[in-house]
């Protein structure tokens, strides 16, 4: 589907280079350039619920896009959290990222940050709801970045599984290794205690080492020191007779081994997951061996790398974000750079915001400036839901209708500009009560149709004798008009019959 729904700003475009492979989708075709701003962002707010599990997976190809024949550098963020540094080796190069996260509101956003090296763009942007069983270690202070997740065994001509095959479009590739021996079964492979994963289609193949006595091993490079987490999946695919035995031991890391060997079940997955990560390497391997009482030798079905995504970054209070959006949809502001996280990071904050970082929870907004914005209508009543607030500039707008009382019971609010607005009615007692005691600095010059309690009704009646005046007054001078149009008019009746 188009991703118009889900963001308000940047450039469609075609590209104008192609791969000449065969891998090339109609996802990589078109791209959404974002020549403007530091910060552009996705909301992913009308398909996330909150404490939900989701896959998330950026596509890039540059293909040229611009002319320019220069592909750029820039950041990709998940929510206020850094994701990755998306680069490019030639402009026909495909790039896919994947993270697998908690939805901490109810929305998620995807930015895309321009840090000095060339426009960002992106190809393609996908969501998968995952079921809660999942990937159990991710949380809300960590994602999983996937470096790779292989179906070993498979051949390579076979190409990838995924959705439909994979009901939540895990994309499990191919992998195979001069010192393995692929086989597989016709028949399918459960998962036991309740798993979903991995599906049948991936555990049906598996290999095994070329000499029964040696090890499997599978190394990948980290990149960086950062922790790794890794799922292996086995499951026995030949029919054991009454003498065949296969067991093995698993080690990953730094002799970092699973407390005990792996005897797995005939056509039955069973799934090692590593309690703690892989840490203080650049490169990585885990190594399967058989134990001195086994007659087969190591299998591997299936295995996931993942680099444990931190994220160190604190959102900005959920109730404070949910104001700010239906406030951004109350007033239609889309002028302003008003996307992803209002407060964080501080570089990209909302203009107009004034937040507190420094509380322990989480940041706040503390001041909001929308004065000259063009805003119409009543005055939102999400502003309610900032408790945090001090400072709330409203001034020099066609704001309509009564001034709420809920501005009165914010509790930290010490500054309200209202001035020069069309508001009417009654101003509230509580406001007025802090105002007097010097607690708040109240502003409402500007407002004709603003009255204090117990003045309104004399205000209106001045405003009813005025009207009255005004139109005897009126009456008046149209009467007189009327009569010295009938004089002039007989005069010159009269006039004409002299002459004749």
């Amino acid at each position: 589907m188009s991703d118009s729904p889900f963001i308000e700003t940047g450039v469609n475009e075609n590209v104008r280079i192609t791969p000449s492979n065969l891998k090339f989708s109609e996802l990589f075709r078109t791209v959404r350039s974002f020549p403007n701003g530091n910060r552009n962002c996705y909301n992913l707010g009308s398909v996330v619920n909150k404490g939900n599990k989701y896959l998330i997976r950026a596509y890039f190809l540059y293909g040229d896009y611009d002319g320019k024949n220069n592909t750029p550098t820039f950041d990709l963020y998940i929510g206020v959290n850094f994701w990755n540094t998306m680069s490019f080796d030639d402009a026909t190069v495909e790039i896919d990222t994947e993270i697998i996260t908690i939805a901490s509101m109810n929305f998620i956003s995807v930015c895309l940050v321009n840090t000095g090296y060339g426009t960002p763009f992106i190809s393609a942007l996908e969501l998968r709801p995952l079921n809660s069983s999942m990937y159990g270690v991710v949380n809300e202070s960590h994602s999983l970045y996937l470096l790779n997740r292989l179906d070993i065994g498979r051949s390579i001509y076979k190409g990838d599984i995924r959705y439909p095959e994979d009901p939540f479009d895990l994309i499990w590739k191919t992998k195979e290794d001069t010192s393995w021996i692929s086989f597989n079964t016709t028949q399918n492979v459960t998962n036991k205690d309740g798993a979903i994963e991995p599906l049948s289609t991936v555990m049906m193949t598996a290999v095994r080492p070329i000499n029964d006595s040696d090890a499997l091993y599978y190394s990948w490079t980290n990149y960086s020191d950062w922790q790794n987490h890794v799922y292996l999946h086995f499951a026995e695919l030949e029919p054991l007779g009454p003498n065949m035995t296969r067991e093995f031991t698993v080690c990953c890391g730094n002799n970092s081994c699973h407390n005990a060997p792996i005897r797995p079940k005939y056509l039955v997955t069973t799934t090692i997951e590593y309690p703690l990560p892989l840490t203080g390497q650049y490169d990585h391997s885990c190594s399967i061996k058989k134990t001195p009482t086994s007659t087969l030798p190591p299998i591997l079905n299936a295995i996931e790398t993942f680099i444990i995504w931190q994220l160190p970054t604190t959102p900005t209070r959920e109730e404070d974000v949910e104001a700010m959006v239906d406030i951004k949809a109350a007033y239609k502001i889309l002028e302003r750079n008003w996307m992803g996280d209002p407060c964080v990071p501080e570089i990209y904050k909302w203009e107009g915001l004034t937040c507190n970082n420094t509380y322990s929870d989480a940041p706040a907004i503390v001041s909001l400036n929308l004065s000259s914005a063009g805003l119409k209508g009543k005055i939102a009543a999400s502003l309610a839901n900032l408790k945090s607030i001090q400072s709330l500039d409203l001034s020099w707008n066609y704001l309509t209708g009564p001034v709420p009382n809920f501005l009165g019971d914010l509790p930290f609010l010490s500054s309200l500009n209202l001035s020069d607005n069309q508001l009417s009615g009654v101003i509230p007692s509580n406001l007025i009560e802090k105002s007097k005691k010097g607690s708040l600095k109240l502003s409402l010059d500007g407002n004709p149709d603003l009255c204090a309690p117990g003045s309104c009704s004399r205000h209106s009646s001045k405003r009813k004798i005025t009207i009255l005046v005004a139109a005897s007054v009126a009456s008046v001078v149209i009467l007189s008009i009327l009569l010295i149009i009938l004089r002039r008019f007989k005069w010159r009746k009269e006039c004409k019959y002299s002459i004749a």
